[in-house]
């Protein structure tokens, strides 16, 4: 299964907390560089209609460092979150045989092989468009 390289994850302080300890980024966090896009009409409604609910400039920084999520083409879209809902519910399967101790360890690797396999057909939907 493809791994997402996020680089802006859960290191980052939340916005939420009083604490200012938990507020301030680490020097090599902090964005301080500008750089400024000119775009047409054209690829700024490209723009617009990709980026979906991000902002054009979280868009664009995630764009430029490849690491938008994945594009689900529409005819595989439905495929695409039932497989998603089946995933979670081997997760907790998962779980639920990791609680049971040692005895359940041969049902559990079988599990995670059918999750291996079922995130290969997942990952394919990305690719097809037809």
């Amino acid at each position: 299964m493809e791994k997402f390289n996020n680089k802006f994850d859960d290191e980052f302080p939340s916005s939420f907390s009083d604490d200012p300890k938990v507020k301030k980024l680490p020097p090599n966090r902090i964005r301080k560089h500008t750089v400024t896009v000119r775009l047409n009409d054209l690829e700024l409604k490209q723009v617009n209609d990709l980026r979906n609910q991000a902002s054009k400039s979280c868009w664009m920084r995630s764009s430029a460092l490849q690491q938008l999520p994945p594009s689900v083409p529409e005819i595989n879209r439905e495929a695409w979150h039932q497989l998603t809902a089946s995933l979670q519910k081997l997760n907790d399967l998962t779980s639920f045989l990791n609680r049971r101790g040692t005895d359940a360890q041969p049902l559990s690797q079988e599990v995670n092989a059918l999750k291996v396999k079922l995130s290969h057909v997942r990952d394919a939907l990305l690719k097809l468009n037809e």
